[in-house]
């Protein structure tokens, strides 16, 4: 019900946002494929990231999905033809070792670290934000981030909706009650802030290195899976979540 009430607020936030400005709308064109792409892909992301944070700690959950960027370059390369510079790879490969570090760093204990089925579905939620972020970017590059928006909010209301309502439907009459519609709405209003400034800043820097500063929210997701949820090994877990952001930083000084 999540995505389905998120993407709704954006759509209609977008609406309210061209009724406003005036702005010319512009169509898919040739789009149309990165506007479908997206939907399916913020649905199976969301899916299961929701349920690697529902069955395990968000303090491992957080910098696994922090990857992100590394499965960024290559869909980036194919549609919108851009690669890291060496500072980026650099960025990248702190990132990288970061994650790794959760883990101890040793190959056994990396194997114990993906054996973990919370781990696991955050690595998939990673892989297809990586996806995410390049198609993204190639449709704001063609249409512009407020008409590539719209359109790619609107299909991913509407799938969700149609999920919703042949999985779920009593889910759907549910969210519709005041309490639950009033959180539903702010949570919607923060994601298309959110999503409107990550789109437009695609338009001008690699899906990578957008991405990589997203992903600097790990040391958050350690920070409160300690003091909220009691998980274990604080100490190692927010260094290596610190490594992979100083991976961030140096994608963002990266031209």
């Amino acid at each position: 019900m999540i995505v389905v009430w998120t993407q709704g607020v954006a759509v209609a936030a977008w609406l309210v946002f061209f009724a406003v400005s005036r702005q010319p709308f512009v169509p898919p064109g040739g789009a149309w494929p990165a506007v479908a792409a997206s939907a399916v892909l913020v649905i199976g992301m969301t899916a299961l990231l929701a349920r690697a944070s529902a069955r395990g700690d968000i303090s491992i959950v957080g910098p696994v999905f922090a990857l992100s960027p590394v499965f960024t370059v290559l869909p980036d390369a194919v549609l919108s033809g851009t690669l890291p510079s060496p500072l980026g790879w650099l960025g990248l490969a702190l990132s990288v070792t970061g994650t790794v570090s959760l883990s101890g760093g040793a190959a056994g204990r990396l194997r114990t670290l993906f054996a973990r089925r919370d781990a696991l579905d955050a690595l998939g939620a990673a892989i297809l934000l990586g996806f995410v972020a390049a198609v993204d970017r190639w449709g704001a590059l063609a249409m512009g981030p407020p008409s590539y928006l719209v359109c790619s909010h609107g299909a991913t209301a509407f799938l969700t909706a149609v999920i919703a309502i042949a999985v779920v439907p009593d889910g759907l009459a549910a969210s519709v009650r005041p309490h639950n519609l009033m959180t539903l709405v702010a949570h919607g209003m923060l994601g298309v802030s959110g999503t409107a400034m990550q789109t437009t800043a695609l338009t001008s820097a690699p899906a990578a290195y957008v991405n990589a500063i997203r992903r600097m929210s790990a040391v958050l997701a350690v920070v409160l899976g300690a003091t909220l949820f009691r998980e274990p090994d604080l100490g190692r877990r927010l260094a290596a979540a610190l490594l992979a952001c100083a991976g961030a930083a140096c994608l963002l000084l990266a031209q």
